[in-house]
């Protein structure tokens, strides 16, 4: 049980560090919504791939003028069976209590406890011995000159220790019991003091091996609303999966052989009737399965294969297209701060992953869920695909320009991305964009080649509307 903990309580510190406060204001970016949403609005109408005039079947090869960089396009082009492409604006949203009692009641199948054992007596009156030591010995090197602001006003370290961090301490001496045993997980999501609400608990058995639930969810953006489920058996934890492309690549699982893995006996088809169940009591509007395929992956020392099924939005038949990339802060110059560059908020895309094996569904993970609150256009103008192809041929070779590599380009999708709107932070829009994916393979310095393959990481995005180039990494 102590290691279990242990690795939830670090799980949800990761995830916790893995977050930035944000200015209060908001945020400048170079790249107009208004002129967008303008030029979307010219009339339309008629099946996307009729009025866009896309082929099925997009073939091509070119190179960078210095001939270091050399792309193949054999690629099949995927266009919604629609007639309309709305744009869609949406902001975060948050998972309710009503959402954790499901995925309390569908994913969990024993008893969790909560992720902290009470303190007891004896281990509070330790903490208050530590504190007066230290305060008789005068205030840690780095707290030296501290000030903390009180309803009372300006205090030193002495002051704060004395008046108000022992007296917390012997509250919780008061009401801490004598002895205290694990405490089972009620579920309901709670305030820590700070708006950040949290549920779920963790446990280990000889009959489910590990399992675990956590939810989040919080009044601002710093810790974004998730919710992460996972139960694996003793040998392993199911935090990623590779596809069959990817496994060998995968330092964890080197020297396994993909072909000697149990397959699963579950069908795609039983996969997502059990997931769609879940999803439904969710009750997420327009949330549909956009992929599924057999991944390999989980505990280091045991590798399984199981159903990846990912979920996102999907409006009017034209899904928003799921994607690896996470939105991070952007690079700063050398001694410039936030305030002083462009800057765009670390809103994540929101995705519902599942994961399906002869067990049913042993892992879930649900990121950044978002609202949609109004239809800002009924139906974009898009461009055409060959208008598309020859952005995309000049700004592959600018993007990547100065790689010593070869790319296979094999699929070409149009579908919804959520980018931010200019001076906003945290409310952003769905918007129609092409994908370009494919693999990349590098010459080594030893002479063999490397090649890296990520079905879920587009190589260019290209903004269906303006044919502007769209970052995925900053989410404009």
């Amino acid at each position: 049980m102590k290691r279990t903990l242990a690795f939830a309580l670090a799980l949800a510190l990761i995830l916790a560090a893995g977050c930035q406060s944000t200015p209060e204001e908001g945020i400048v970016k170079g790249k107009s919504s208004a002129a967008l949403i303008e030029k979307a609005s010219a009339q339309t109408g008629g099946a996307l791939a009729q009025r866009i005039d896309a082929p099925e079947h997009y073939a091509a090869a070119f190179s960078n003028e210095s001939d270091t960089l050399h792309v193949t396009v054999d690629a099949a082009v995927t266009v919604p069976d629609a007639e309309a492409v709305p744009i869609i604006r949406v902001k975060p949203a948050s998972i309710t209590q009503a959402q954790t009692d499901v995925l309390m009641d569908r994913l969990v199948q024993g008893e969790l406890y909560e992720f902290e054992t009470p303190r007891t007596k004896s281990e509070i009156a330790d903490q208050i011995v530590a504190v007066k030591q230290q305060i008789a010995q005068g205030p840690p090197a780095e707290e030296a000159g501290t000030r903390y602001t009180t309803d009372e006003g300006q205090l030193t370290w002495e002051e704060y220790m004395e008046q108000v961090y022992l007296p917390i301490l012997q509250e919780q001496y008061d009401a801490a019991p004598e002895t205290a045993e694990p405490r089972l997980a009620t579920g309901k999501l709670t305030d820590d003091g700070s708006g950040l609400k949290s549920a779920g608990g963790v446990n280990t058995t000889d009959e489910l091996g590990w399992e675990s639930l956590v939810v989040y969810d919080s009044e601002n953006m710093d810790i974004p609303p998730s919710a992460m489920y996972v139960r694996a058996d003793a040998e392993g934890f199911i935090f990623s999966y590779n596809t069959a492309e990817q496994f060998s690549q995968t330092v964890d699982y080197a020297g396994v052989d993909i072909d000697d893995l149990a397959p699963v006996t579950v069908t795609a088809d039983e996969a997502q009737t059990m997931c769609d169940a879940v999803v439904q009591a969710l009750d997420i509007p327009n949330m549909t399965l956009y992929a599924a395929a057999k991944k390999y992956g989980g505990g280091k020392e045991a590798p399984r294969c199981c159903w990846e099924l990912q979920y996102t939005r999907n409006i009017g038949g034209v899904p928003v297209a799921y994607t690896s990339y996470s939105v991070g802060l952007p690079d700063l110059p050398s001694g410039m701060s936030v305030a002083e560059v462009v800057y765009i908020a670390p809103w994540n895309y929101e995705h519902l992953n599942f994961y399906v094996n002869d067990d049913g569904i042993v892992g879930m993970d649900w990121q950044s869920p978002c609202q949609l609150t109004d239809t800002v256009t009924e139906d974009a103008a898009l461009m055409d695909f060959a208008d598309v192809t020859d952005i995309f041929q000049k700004m592959f070779a600018v993007k990547y320009d100065g790689e010593t590599m070869d790319v296979t380009i094999n699929a070409v999708r149009l579908g919804y991305m959520r980018v931010s709107e200019q001076d906003k932070n945290y409310t952003g829009l769905l918007v129609p964009v092409w994908d370009f994916y494919g693999s990349q393979t590098r010459l080594l310095g030893n002479g063999e080649t490397d090649t890296f393959y990520d079905p879920d990481g587009s190589l260019l995005t290209i903004n269906a509307i303006d044919g502007s180039i769209i970052d995925r990494s900053l989410g404009y």
